[in-house]
């Protein structure tokens, strides 16, 4: 009974997304049609802006397909840089480029849901039911990476270190952020013996790393390295100190840096603890990735709204209260309202102070609520004897 009525709530997940990115591929496709220089001003207008179509519209749309790193600066780790040039191959121009790619990071979603249904105790909902996928899902390429992470977990939990850490190297190669399941898997991994699984792990993860980066980096120095100097240079965007006037320098670095490295630090020590006494490590790796995950986008100094996809994921790993998935989807689709109607107005300083602002503060403690949640839960999890279940 209870494995039919989690095939139904699974069948519900799956419609349900494919729900809102039918939705948000009608929303964000029709700007297809204004791409070039006036598309961010337009889409902004229409809250319907996509990276996909504006990077598109610098790069590709005069025929032009520049290889990148080599003779394009991205702003991407290299896989994302791949996933951004391949489409520009596919005739049919720009509606054609955003609808393969929208396609591929529906594929991504699907797989992302079905490692999460498979891992034990992730509740696939919170990403796949969230009607923020509407405005998220074709703003960036965060899927991809979302799916490598969720891939990630689900072999670490099915005792399949070499894949785990071949998914991982993969996912940090298309952004930072599944770097959060790394430390407190190598962690779990050296409380335990014998020591074949954290060398397959290792092993695994630096033979990717390296495939994948080494031969950019030799190849293009200049244009591998723009990733690390465009994002180091930033300042404090559309996050929490933007909306506190912190601006940039060395406190801003330490506030944003700070806490993440604080949640991955205690995700370590969790993790090693559990596995060490004999717990179920594998939980304990996925509540210490979340609680880094949430953190990071919580804090960090650069905050876009997709982001919060970032968020849900780490509710689905953590198996999060449904009260804070309701909680956090409003506060997603206000974000995503706030973000782009501010760019609208032209930053008029009414909106921007009194709306667009406090919604930054808001956000951002929200988000922590989810963390201090799963920290608790982390907490509750390194108390555990081993054999018995979390109340």
């Amino acid at each position: 009974m209870e494995t039919a009525a989690r095939a139904r709530s699974l069948r519900l997940v799956f419609a349900l997304a494919a729900l809102w990115l039918a939705l948000g591929y009608l929303n964000v496709a029709r700007g297809a049609a204004h791409a070039g220089p006036r598309y961010r001003f337009w889409s902004f207008q229409h809250l319907c802006y996509s990276d996909v179509i504006a990077l598109h519209g610098d790069r590709y749309l005069g025929g032009g397909r520049p290889v990148p790193y080599l003779e394009d600066r991205i702003e991407y780790p290299v896989l994302l840089g791949v996933a951004l040039w391949l489409p520009s191959f596919v005739p049919g121009g720009v509606l054609a480029h955003f609808t393969v790619t929208y396609l591929f990071l529906a594929a991504c979603l699907a797989a992302a849901l079905a490692a999460l249904a498979r891992t034990p105790g992730a509740r696939p909902e919170w990403l796949g039911a969230t009607p923020a996928l509407v405005v998220y899902a074709g703003l960036n390429w965060d899927l991809l990476p979302i799916a490598l992470l969720a891939l990630a977990a689900l072999a670490l939990s099915r005792a399949r270190p070499g894949a785990a850490g071949a998914l991982g190297a993969l996912g940090v190669s298309a952004k930072l952020f599944p770097g959060v399941l790394l430390p407190p898997a190598l962690a779990a991994l050296a409380a335990r013996r014998p020591r074949g699984p954290l060398l397959r792990f290792a092993a695994a993860l630096g033979a990717v790393l390296l495939a994948l980066n080494l031969p950019v980096y030799l190849a293009a120095r200049e244009g591998f390295l723009w990733f690390f100097r465009f994002n180091a240079g930033r300042g404090a965007e559309n996050s929490l100190w933007d909306a506190l006037r912190l601006g940039s320098g060395p406190l801003l670095e330490a506030l944003s840096a700070g806490p993440l490295l604080a949640a991955t630090a205690l995700a370590c020590v969790a993790a090693f603890a559990v596995a060490r006494a004999g717990g179920d490590a594998a939980r304990a790796v996925r509540l210490g990735a979340a609680l880094a995950l949430v953190t990071w986008i919580a804090t960090n100094k650069v905050w876009s709204p997709q982001y919060a996809l970032y968020g849900f994921l780490a509710g689905a790993l953590a198996a999060a209260p449904r009260r804070l998935f309701l909680v956090l989807t409003a506060m997603s689709l206000w974000d995503f309202y706030a973000a782009f109607e501010v760019r609208a107005l032209r930053w008029a300083p009414g909106f921007r102070d009194h709306v667009f602002h406090p919604t930054g503060i808001v956000r951002a403690s929200l988000w922590l609520v989810l963390a201090a949640w799963i920290g608790r839960e982390l907490w509750r999890t390194v108390r555990t004897p081993p054999g018995e279940a979390a109340a």
